[in-house]
């Protein structure tokens, strides 16, 4: 597992806006800091030394996944 960055925001859509410190690739399982699953990755967009990235969300965010940290599982 690989700390993606932090939940920013969510759009009027539902999706989750994440600051990430690198750019994953798109439809990786993104994991909430608890280590359940909260999406997958739809879009990487931004500079490449600080991308954003947009996750759609498995079910309906809560507020409460803003600020918090999210990461991604690693796959080989």
């Amino acid at each position: 597992m690989r700390k993606l960055g932090v939940v920013r925001n969510i759009s009027y859509k539902g999706d989750v806006l994440v600051k990430a410190s690198f750019a994953p690739r798109v439809g990786e399982d993104v994991l909430d800091a608890r280590r359940r699953p909260l999406g997958r990755v739809r879009r990487v967009f931004g500079p490449v030394e600080a991308p954003y990235v947009t996750v759609e969300p498995y079910r309906e965010p809560s507020l409460r996944v803003i600020g918090s940290d999210v990461s991604v599982e690693v796959r080989e």
